[in-house]
């Protein structure tokens, strides 16, 4: 005979930790962490809602050797170990569009992979990749809707809505919707963004399960463009240059974003061994820019910056999808977990440009930067032009993850991939092997070696009017992780060298050409962790020295220190919701990163360096049964920092102290 229990609910007064077990979508098997040879750092919804995040770049300041910031304000520029990885995020496991900027709202989680992922992922930068969780279905109902409002008239509404469809609970549903508008601190400049992320769970049988995903996204904005080095971080006759100035005219730097996509993962289990899983995804994503005004030169008398007007519009579409089967077998005393399978990317990619004869003094636009006149000019545009371009990748990969007893893995594997652009086809073997020691419960020793490839584009061409080979790279790595008091505590120390290989170089003896004579390297130490040490308090940190030069170079002077990387990188924060007395729902949030000088010059063609600086966040919380309330604070102390630089036109500063209010409420 069988009883029914009545319904028994379980609550836990300790909030939600930032700690992670997994990241089954970076590693395409469902791996612990602990037993996975390799540095990856899950940044948590629970994290991203606690610290106000908005932009990729506020997320990832929380992971040790990623560095945030670029040269532009709505772009997601970021480095890993000292190189670039920006415009290769990936999304649910599966290469994404690399539109202007990630909407982070629509994100469960946010996944880092430190070092080369070739082996699993194909073409991609040697330092790792960013791979965003979109929100899934859960089995429950909920819904969450929630106004902001802050500084620079920022205005936020959104709702997050989850429910089953029907009582079989085989059919899920989840609506995340926002609304955002908000202006910069730089004069004139504003984004308005509309989005929504429809999701779908359908349960056939016990064995299969469908996730339909879909995403619409606009952006409307004008853009901020960034400042000279003279008169920001490097003197200037006339004095400093207001850091609110906008580099443009009435009627420029206006710019529009409109992405979809739809999709589905499919997970289907033959048994308890053998599970066969696809990924799926179509986007597509249009882009103007009108009357874009780019710096060009600053003028003798140290005031006037020239500009060129710049028309863009592209028209890109993505297709991927990633096939692949699971299988757990034990050959005598060895656990095997095999993952193997074959992924197909395609782009169809489109683009128009319009700008002005460059040998025409008159065609630029001058702007005063110590006292401008704003005016509604036209601009003596050339003819428009076009080009269209695809990209056609494939790649077999298989991997094992092998258990010799209770202490002891091993992670093999390898990938061909089959590279195409435009024509031009360039296949690359790339092999991973790895090992994991858990010398103690909870704490395991581990070591990795991989390599990585990534095409350089077709239009690199060498003297012989072929394209230039892929850039490649190799990395080791070695460290200790550990998981342990129950999973409240995680931490990673990791020491590893990058060398960044065939890298394109200008040709002296044939100039308009390239080689791939380049080489750079990356060493470094890391340590990530988190923690929580009692019931409501939850602690994160992180710690990275980065040393990135350029080791060979035809243009490049070797051994110079690599673009926008600081020596030392420090960053943590810390949360505390009291749980007795006559505080209970309340709860303070404080936190701070520091980041030393970096150099400002990509070309290196006039060096100079960002200077260090140091930023303090604070937030206070408030939680009352259905409604809650946040107010977040960055920049709390309004010191004035920059942020990224290209070279001495293209120098971006950093947000000033900003507010940011919200109120909540759970249905």
């Amino acid at each position: 005979e069988t009883a029914t229990l009545e319904k028994v609910e379980v609550t836990d007064s300790r909030s939600q930790a930032y700690t992670a077990a997994a990241a089954p979508s970076s590693s395409k098997l469902d791996l612990p962490l602990l037993e996975n040879p390799q540095n990856i750092q899950v940044i948590p919804r629970s994290l991203l809602d606690d610290q106000g995040v908005v932009t990729l770049g506020d997320a990832l300041k929380n992971v040790a050797g990623v560095m945030p910031g670029g040269y532009y304000e709505n772009w997601d520029y970021y480095r890993i170990r000292g190189f670039a990885a920006d415009f290769n995020t990936y999304i649910d496991g599966l290469r994404g569009p690399n539109g202007m900027s990630e909407e982070t709202f629509g994100l469960e989680q946010v996944e880092v992979i430190k070092g080369p992922a070739s082996s699993l992922f194909g073409q991609g930068p040697l330092s790792g990749l960013v791979n965003l969780v979109s929100k899934h279905p859960r089995d429950e109902f909920f819904a969450r809707s929630e106004i902001a409002y802050g500084s620079y008239a920022y205005k936020e509404a959104s709702l997050d809505l989850n429910t089953p469809l029907g009582s079989g609970h085989d059919l899920l549903f989840r609506l995340p919707v926002m609304y955002r508008e908000h202006d910069s601190f730089v004069d004139y400049a504003h984004t308005r963004t509309k989005y929504l992320a429809p999701a779908l769970t359908w349960k056939p049988t016990g064995a299969t399960s469908i996730v339909f995903l879909g995403k619409y996204k606009k952006n409307d904005l004008v853009h901020a463009m960034p400042l000279p080095a003279a008169g920001t971080i490097l003197a200037n006759p006339l004095g400093p240059i207001s850091l609110d100035r906008f580099v443009g005219e009435t009627n420029s730097n206006r710019a529009y974003e409109e992405s979809g996509q739809i999709g589905y993962e499919l997970t289907h289990r033959f048994s308890d061994t053998v599970t066969l899983r696809q990924n799926l995804r179509y986007d597509r994503v249009v882009q103007g820019w009108r009357d874009l005004l780019y710096p060009s030169y600053l003028g003798a008398d140290h005031r006037t910056l020239y500009l060129y007007p710049y028309n863009y519009w592209q028209d890109w579409r993505d297709f991927a999808v990633d096939t692949r089967l699971e299988v757990a077998v034990n050959t005598g005393a060895i656990a095997h977990q095999f993952v193997g399978g074959v992924d197909h990317y395609r782009k169809d990619y489109g683009a128009r440009w319009q700008t002005i004869d460059f040998s025409d003094p008159a065609a630029y636009v001058p702007l005063d930067l110590y006292t401008p006149v704003y005016l509604t000019p036209t601009y003596a545009y050339q003819p428009i032009s076009a080009s269209r371009s695809q990209t056609r990748n494939t790649g077999l990969y298989l991997h094992d993850h092998l258990k010799l007893g209770s202490s002891v893995t091993v992670t093999a594997g390898a990938r061909y991939d089959f590279a195409k652009s435009d024509g031009v086809e360039q296949n690359k073997f790339s092999p991973r092997v790895g090992a994991t020691w858990e010398f103690r419960r909870g704490a395991a020793l581990y070591a990795n070696y991989s390599q990585s490839f990534n095409p350089q584009g077709s239009y690199m061409l060498t003297a012989g009017h072929q394209p230039v080979a892929p850039e490649t790279g190799e990395n080791w790595e070695a460290g200790v992780k550990t998981a342990a008091a129950d999973g409240r505590l995680t931490a990673t120390l990791a020491v590893f060298q990058l060398t960044r290989q065939n890298v394109a170089t200008a040709d002296l003896t044939h100039p308009g050409y390239y080689l791939v004579s380049g080489e750079q390297r990356s060493r470094g130490v890391e340590f990530d962790g988190r923690f929580s040490p009692a019931p409501g308090w939850e602690l994160t940190a992180g710690y990275a020295y980065t040393d990135a030069r350029i080791t060979k170079d035809n243009t490049l002077p070797v051994g110079e220190r690599t673009n926008g990387v600081p020596y030392h990188a420090l960053a943590a924060w810390s949360k505390y919701a009291f749980q007795h007395g006559a505080l209970r729902g309340f709860g303070v949030g404080l936190g701070g990163r520091y980041y030393s000088a970096q150099v400002g010059d990509e070309t290196h063609t006039q060096y100079f360096e960002l200077p260090p600086y140091a930023l303090v966040d604070a937030a206070l919380y408030y939680a009352h049964g259905r409604f809650s309330a946040q107010v977040n604070v960055s920049n709390l102390l309004d010191r004035t920092y920059y942020s990224g630089a290209y070279n001495a036109l293209y120098v971006l500063p950093g947000t000033p102290r900003t507010l940011r209010a919200s109120v909540g409420w759970n249905f």
